[in-house]
């Protein structure tokens, strides 16, 4: 059996990386305002975050992957489960920290 090269990180590869990692989180946290605050004209906004987060999520994971570029961690991961536990966590966490 042959052995696998170990992979080189070229400069070019973290600047990429970075740079999507750094539009993903802006495009994340764009979506969640933008949909807490239209959301929040009919949900509660425990409920509204909640959701808001759960699509930007998503909608940012669907979009990345398009591109090419999925989060480096979560590549295989489908756009719409990254939602739900995003979403999910979000209302966990407000529960609990009421």
């Amino acid at each position: 059996m042959a052995r696998r090269k170990k992979a080189k990180w070229k400069a070019t590869d973290l600047l990429r990386r970075a740079f999507f990692f750094v539009l993903g989180s802006l495009l994340v946290g764009f979506l969640a305002v933008f949909l807490e605050q239209t959301l929040h004209v009919y949900l509660p906004r425990h409920f509204a975050v909640s959701l808001a987060v759960g699509i930007a999520v998503a909608a940012t994971f669907w979009l990345l992957g398009l591109l090419k570029h999925p989060p480096m961690f979560l590549k295989n991961v489908h756009p719409v489960a990254a939602g739900v536990c995003a979403g999910l966590g979000v209302h966990i966490a407000r529960f609990w920290l009421r």
